[in-house]
């Protein structure tokens, strides 16, 4: 497993949902409350599943579920709060604000949120910590549809 230890960016390949929660769980060795996750890509990519592996570094054996319908899931574990947020559905500020994602942000809580590419805001403004940007791409063709490009980019 590439050590994952950020200057500016690094980019993984995962060839299997497996490997991209290895990769995340490498990455979530940095985190600390109050950092800032944004994860985008297409539908499918594996943003719920690198999520996974950063809860699983910090909860055991605790599975990320979607919140594509509930739009924010909460976990604790070992003394940190995580909020895990789906932007996919929101469309403004405003949305942001009702289901408690600048609360998040401003409580130290580790903050990662899907489809950030949905609401157009500067994140670095409201991020508390370290804001990481991280794109999941899709490699190949229907054939090998497990290949992933994940780009790792410390914004702040």
């Amino acid at each position: 497993m590439p050590d994952v230890k950020l200057q500016e960016f690094e980019t993984f390949e995962s060839d299997s949902p497996e490997n991209t929660e290895l990769i995340a769980g490498e990455f979530a060795k940095q985190l600390r409350p109050s950092d800032f996750i944004a994860l985008n890509g297409p539908l499918g990519a594996g943003k719920t599943k690198f999520t996974s592996g950063i809860i699983r570094f910090f909860c055991g054996d605790t599975i990320a579920a979607s919140p594509t319908y509930s739009i924010m899931n909460h976990y604790r574990c070992g003394g940190i709060n995580i909020d895990h947020f789906d932007f996919y559905r929101l469309k403004n500020v405003y949305d942001l604000e009702s289901c408690g994602f600048f609360d998040s942000l401003e409580g130290g809580s580790l903050t990662i949120a899907e489809w950030t590419d949905t609401v157009k805001i500067d994140y670095g403004k409201y991020a508390a910590g370290n804001y990481y940007s991280i794109n999941i791409g899709i490699i190949g063709s229907k054939k090998n549809k497990e290949k992933r490009n994940i780009k790792i980019e410390k914004i702040l």
